[in-house]
């Protein structure tokens, strides 16, 4: 059956229309869904817009096919009631290696006994970690008779005390830009009392270093004393009666008796101190107001009280 010119051009006009109601309808989806989407585009909306009223019935037919056949081969549903987005911090532990482990001795026995081979592997393990939590070990192993070990350990110790110079500049540095700088200076001061517990240091280079926490606390307590914390008090006075510098320690003990009276660690200290420098009337003057305190002691504490008596 033909169609007459009249027929013809209705049915175009009519697929023009529907056309362009169908591109219309189209960009204006776009354009809500855009709006409800933070950050949406609607460049892709506008773009398929225009192919669709250029291609009256091609281009809808190809997005349509184009979308079921994304639909049925590539799209795969994701349950996002499964999935969560946590802040909270996983720690991930690895397997100790059991048949490594069970085969090392300690460092001091490996050096008693002269076991060249376990004290290398032991100080191979300890080289391949973080030496900085291993330099009381690492300095034990300097007094081996074994040359290669006592390399080893004085090759790990000098590169400790590069590390640690190359900080002290960097906190120096800091603390000449911002010299009441509550956090640098705690941080600093952490970070000596943690290096001058250990051994690596010579007895010249430990004073030096003593002495330069003693001047940063004492710079500290003069602008904002509130800063000290108990623990800095006290291994300071400590440091300060190992290098043999009682005298500058004794300084020390009534500020810390004034900040923290009834701290359970500022008797220990104290009482170490005394016990140590054999001053027994004020030994047992704090002992007594020790037991006439509410504090509640420790079994380390009680230890040494009990060694002191």
């Amino acid at each position: 059956m033909s169609l007459t010119p009249m027929q013809s051009t209705i049915i175009v006009l009519v697929i023009i229309i529907l056309n362009t109601l169908l591109a219309l309808g189209y960009f204006l989806y776009g354009f809500l869904k855009t709006r409800q989407e933070e950050g949406g585009k609607l460049t892709k909306y506008s773009i398929l817009s225009i192919i669709f009223f250029l291609c009256p019935i091609v281009g809808p037919v190809v997005l349509s096919v184009g979308t079921l056949m994304y639909r049925i081969f590539f799209d795969s549903s994701i349950d996002l009631a499964a999935i969560t987005f946590s802040k909270d911090r996983v720690d991930v532990f690895e397997h100790p290696d059991v048949e490594s482990e069970i085969n090392l001795v300690p460092m001091e026995e490996a050096i008693l006994i002269d076991d060249k081979e376990s004290l290398r592997q032991l100080l191979l393990t300890v080289l391949r970690g973080d030496v900085s939590k291993s330099i009381n070990a690492v300095t034990k192993a300097l007094n081996s008779s074994d040359s290669e070990a006592s390399h080893y350990a004085a090759s790990a110790i000098m590169d400790i005390n590069n590390e640690f110079q190359n900080t002290l500049q960097k906190f120096h540095a800091q603390l000449e830009a911002t010299p009441n700088d509550k956090e640098v200076n705690q941080l600093f001061i952490e970070y000596l009392i943690k290096m001058l517990n250990t051994n690596f240091l010579s007895d010249m280079e430990l004073k030096t270093y003593v002495y330069s926490l003693a001047h940063t606390c004492q710079s500290v307590y003069d602008f904002d004393r509130s800063f000290l914390r108990t623990t800095y008090y006290c291994n300071l006075i400590n440091l300060l009666l190992r290098i043999g510098d009682i005298q500058a320690a004794q300084l020390w003990i009534p500020r810390l008796l004034e900040e923290y009276p009834e701290d359970m660690e500022t008797f220990r200290c104290i009482l170490r101190f005394y016990y140590t420098t054999q001053d027994k009337e004020n030994f047992f003057t704090h002992l007594d107001r020790l037991k006439h305190t509410d504090i509640a002691i420790d079994k380390d504490l009680l230890d040494l009280i009990r060694i002191y008596n």
